[in-house]
């Protein structure tokens, strides 16, 4: 059965024809399309119609599409282009990046603590470009970490085009809508409460922690509800609970990282990677 605002295969949308879906979050369906003019492949994000319906979030959503399409770093997938169809649609596009995601990799075993690290990374980078550009992205998870397969594996951060300004530091922008992963989400973005560059250093600790583990942090938990009081209230777990054969200085690492209170977390992305790679035997 056709599941509500999905876009079936063969239907263009604002100059791009659908081939097939690649994904969907609670928000959004996200899909391989191709642009008619010039034949390149892109992925393509279609908000649904819930967020399309409500104002705020749709003057947020240009604001913030046209803050990310200013971004350029060789691990950030830029956004190309954004806009509304006709009939109200909101949309986004991306360049198709052909490979896997560090999510899928870690469902298909276990990865190597050095690779972990690598990607870690490659994604502060990324995270640290845009913040100084102004930009908080989020929705830091493994499943916004691709790996291309034509890149020399180079990891790249997607999903910029629903992250929010730092200036503001409203978690939702100002429409009362948050967008947001609570296996990684900050204790600060979970209240609706300020969020800077921090809030992205907590969800990037999380990430980590699940590359090192293969389950993300609170997993244990029973539900959702369960999940965002373990983030608001439960001590950071420990890496070498799940993992002993990783030295017991990345317990440290995920502990700074997943503080509750910002001002004792890391400062920087970079930080927090600069960390877990000293941790790692030379």
């Amino acid at each position: 059965m056709r599941e509500r605002g999905q876009v079936e295969p063969g239907t263009v949308l604002a100059g791009y024809r659908i081939v097939r879906r690649l994904g969907r979050g609670g928000m959004a369906g996200v899909y391989l399309a191709t642009e008619v003019s010039t034949s390149r492949q892109v992925a393509l994000k279609v908000l649904g119609p819930d967020l399309a319906a409500d104002p705020a979030f749709r003057r947020r959503f240009v604001r913030e599409a046209e803050l990310a399409s200013a971004l350029t770093h060789p691990n950030i997938v830029p956004v190309s282009g954004h806009g509304e169809t006709a009939d109200g649609t909101l949309w986004l596009a991306m360049p198709y990046v052909a490979g896997t995601d560090a999510d899928a990799e870690l469902r298909a075993g276990r990865m190597p603590p050095a690779r972990a690290v690598r990607i870690v990374t490659e994604i502060a980078a990324a995270l640290d470009h845009a913040h100084s550009n102004g930009l908080l992205h989020g929705d830091v998870k493994p499943a916004n970490f691709l790996l291309s397969a034509d890149r020399g594996g180079r990891a790249l951060l997607a999903d910029f085009g629903v992250a929010r300004g730092l200036r503001d530091g409203d978690p939702g922008g100002g429409t009362g809508v948050v967008l947001v992963t609570a296996a990684y989400a900050a204790p600060e973005m979970l209240r609706g409460k300020h969020c800077d560059a921090r809030t992205d250093v907590y969800a990037l600790g999380g990430s980590l922690f699940r590359l090192l583990t293969g389950k993300p942090p609170f997993f244990d938990a029973a539900s959702k509800d369960d999940t965002v009081r373990s983030h608001l209230h439960r001590p950071p777990p420990r890496v070498t609970r799940f993992a002993p054969w990783l030295p017991a200085q990345l317990d440290d690492v995920i502990g700074t990282a997943l503080a509750k209170d910002p001002a004792n977390r890391y400062r920087t992305a970079g930080d927090l990677a600069r960390a877990a790679a000293a941790a790692l035997p030379a």
